[in-house]
């Protein structure tokens, strides 16, 4: 009995010495286990990331140049589509004006109208303050291209404008507009084509191509 016992304490006393040189191995890593780079793996690793960026960076800052394009795009075709919607809803006449001379351009309408619009961010004088109170006009959103940024075209209903002309589309209670395209470049002669369906009213910008 007194042997059987031993035997199974010196079986006990194995396997604590097992688990306990198992975690000796564990703890402490032999060198040929350990992690690294070398010089070649590195040089390797620097010459990717310098080629990457070469070939990435050219097509970032075209992207970042043109900003100020894309953005006066979309801004003009949002006022189209600004007033095409309040023009619905309010069952009148909003035109979006568009002067070449001075790059601007702006929402006018019947005073009645433009006073309700919210987000207005700069209101300009009554035009023809003797008219009754339904036919006075009043201009709301005026707003600037940015510089390099052109009206290189407008083509209205009536026809091109010329240089130091200013148009309006307007957009009627029906959805429908009397239509238009507007080219808008930039000094390296990139842009875009905004057109304006005059049957729906529908605003797409497309790329531009030769004006």
């Amino acid at each position: 009995m007194e042997c059987r016992v031993r035997t199974e304490r010196c079986a006990v006393q194995g396997v604590r010495g097992e688990r306990r040189r198992t975690v000796g191995l564990i703890s402490h890593p032999s060198p040929r286990t350990a992690y690294g780079f070398t010089l070649l793996e590195l040089t390797v690793v620097l010459f990717i990331l310098a080629l990457a960026t070469a070939l990435i960076a050219p097509g970032f800052r075209r992207s970042f140049g043109q900003l100020p394009l894309r953005a006066a795009t979309r801004d003009i075709a949002a006022l189209c589509r600004y007033a095409r919607t309040q023009a619905i809803n309010h069952h009148g006449v909003l035109e979006v004006v568009l002067d070449r001379q001075t790059n601007t351009y702006w929402l006018r309408g019947p005073e009645w109208i433009v006073s309700r619009l919210g987000g207005i961010k700069q209101v300009a004088a009554v035009e023809d303050p003797e008219q009754p109170w339904q036919a006075r006009m009043q201009q709301a959103h005026v707003r600037s291209l940015p510089a390099g940024v052109t009206l290189k075209s407008v083509v209205l209903d009536t026809g091109p404008l010329r240089e130091d002309e200013r148009g309006s589309i307007a957009f009627f209670p029906q959805g429908s507009s009397t239509g238009g395209e507007v080219w808008v470049l930039d000094e390296k002669g990139r842009g875009y084509q905004i057109v304006i369906d005059p049957s729906i009213g529908r605003v797409r910008v497309l790329a531009a191509t030769t004006v």
